[in-house]
């Protein structure tokens, strides 16, 4: 196993990763906020997260990670639009429906970028959770760092501060701190660094539950930075290896987590791994509803982009670097996915009801010694990508290098499923099987029916000339030439476990016999009815190539 580099945002440098128990990874992704669609610069972080899994399990073996990411079901924002929505709901039933729904999306999002789900999901409003996150409170204000103040109860900046430095990720400048100052709200900006929440006293009409602290009755909710220390802290023990999350969590929501967790489980480094995502800018700016450039998922599908489109873009760019969505870079990146897609589909084809002989999606890589000198050669190369932070851009390259190189075709599927393993392109979902039509028994209605549809648009003569020539080329079939264009014609490559239903063989026999008679324009016609019915058609040497869109 190679080793693996990271950048690590707590010593701004790349590192050698060095888990605690190579048996036992502990990653750690802060999730949604599940108050509204994630937008795509959210979705890029997950996609990360995702390909940093993938990664550590491709080193250490699938069992050796343990994967968490928390879902926010009750901050300030579910609260507030929880409200709003349902407004004559009793607020915990109304939190929980809402913040209930916007999951479901969520989670629906994730499958269509082809998301790992994480092994263990904590929901921060489960009582389990919420008593952990009360034990931690009691636990600080114990350690003396934290204090009661109007029903809610605040971490002491300035005393932490004075015996730990606050601000490992991101140098705060504690200067300007005005000791005792405090900030309910669970988002605000480095330069008003005060005294945060970590139990909110509660307000009317709020959701809330009850917590006695040292024999004061406190109702209330927890701050957001406490549920993920207390989340973590109970999935994975503290210290663990990895942490992730968007630059824009850096400040305050992981520089609260770390000082809550090094006074209330008394560990100096909670986190050995700090990992953050670079924004996503659209057009070049920030985005932002203001600017009318603020895009989710169901925006690009609108737009006619599949997700994993988005997926294949992302990798273009990598996890620590700004990545500048636009609209020409997703065509670009659907074009891109396209390619490769059929670059696989044509390794994998195999006839109807025959099984690949060389067990290439199932079984591991296993080649004769003589032949494994460029195999091992290009596995090698893509793992030293992968591992130096995630270069997917240059791990990306060696897949295509794969691809075109002289290496047997067994080979190169091979080696391209088990890249995707890292990569999740899906592509071990494009084998495909060959299907001869049978298109004798619909050549006459078809026959009529491609006449009748040229005459509209050219002459009778024409039409009689081009059903003369139909007639003409299928009872040619005794010629070598003819017999090897009509079985190259009727032959149809389709992705496994697809099914047509009669309406759109119909028509894929009936464009068959439209492309023997060289009537171009019915072909067209065809393809665009066929395209109706959420199916794609491509022409191939070997036949019409047909897919689910």
């Amino acid at each position: 196993m190679d080793d693996i580099f990271l950048y690590n945002t707590l010593t701004r440098k790349k590192e050698k990763f060095m888990p605690i128990d190579p048996a036992k990874i502990g990653l750690y992704t802060c999730g949604p906020t599940v108050y509204n669609f994630a937008h795509i610069g959210n979705l890029r972080a997950y996609i990360f997260s995702d390909i940093l899994d993938r990664t550590l399990r491709y080193n250490y073996g699938q069992t050796a990670v343990k994967w968490v990411m928390n879902i926010t079901d009750v901050d300030d924002k579910t609260i507030r639009d929880s409200k709003l929505k349902y407004p004559d709901l009793e607020p915990m039933e109304a939190l929980n429906r809402f913040t209930g729904e916007y999951e479901r999306i969520f989670w629906d999002d994730t499958r269509k970028l082809n998301i790992n789900k994480p092994d263990i999901v904590p929901h921060a409003a489960d009582r389990e959770y919420v008593e952990k996150m009360q034990v931690l409170t009691k636990s600080i204000v114990d350690a003396g760092y934290a204090y009661g103040k109007d029903g809610s109860v605040y971490f002491n900046v300035a005393k932490y501060a004075a015996d730990h430095k606050y601000g490992k990720l991101t140098n705060i400048d504690m200067d300007g701190f005005r000791a005792g100052a405090r900030v309910d709200a669970d988002e605000y900006e480095k330069e008003n660094v005060q005294d945060f929440v970590l139990w909110k006293g509660c307000k009317d009409g709020e959701p809330y539950w009850d917590f006695e602290l040292n024999g004061e009755r406190l109702p209330g909710r927890p701050g957001w930075h406490i549920e993920c220390s207390a989340m973590g802290q109970s999935a994975l023990g503290m210290p663990f290896d990895i942490h992730t999350g968007g630059i824009d969590l850096k400040f305050p929501h992981h520089e609260n987590e770390i000082a809550q967790s090094v006074i209330g489980y008394d560990t100096e480094t909670p986190v050995n791994y700090w990992l953050h995502n670079e924004y996503l800018l659209v057009d070049g700016v920030k985005m932002s509803k203001r600017f009318k450039n603020f895009y989710t998922l169901r925006d690009i599908e609108e737009k006619g982009f599949e997700p994993l489109a988005f997926r294949f873009l992302c990798m273009q760019t990598n996890y620590g670097k700004h990545m500048n969505f636009t609209f020409d870079s997703l065509k670009a990146a659907k074009d891109g996915l396209e390619h490769l897609n059929n670059q696989i589909r044509e390794l994998s084809c195999v006839p109807a009801g025959e099984k690949e002989s060389n067990g290439m999606f199932e079984k591991s890589l296993e080649f004769e010694d003589d032949k494994c000198v460029n195999f091992d050669r290009y596995k090698d190369k893509f793992l030293r990508a992968i591992n130096d932070d995630l270069n997917t851009p240059m791990a990306m390259a060696v897949l295509q290098e794969v691809l075109k190189s002289d290496l047997k075709d067994d080979e190169k599927l091979a080696l391209a499923m088990d890249f995707d393993k890292v990569l999740g392109l899906n592509l071990s979902k494009l084998k495909s099987i060959k299907k001869e039509l049978d298109t004798s028994s619909t050549s006459s209605s078809t026959s009529s029916s491609t006449s009748s549809s040229t005459s509209s648009s050219t002459s009778s003569s024409t039409s009689s000339s081009t059903s003369s020539s139909t007639s003409s080329s299928t009872s040619s079939s005794t010629s070598s030439s003819t017999s090897s264009s009509t079985s190259s014609s009727t032959t149809l490559l389709m992705n496994e476990g697809e099914v047509l239903d009669e309406e759109i063989e119909k028509l894929l026999k009936a464009r068959v016999l439209a492309r023997m008679a060289k009537n171009w324009a019915e072909s067209d016609r065809l393809r665009k009815e066929i395209e109706k019915l959420g199916w794609t058609v491509e022409d191939t040497p070997e036949g019409q190539r047909v897919f689910k869109k």
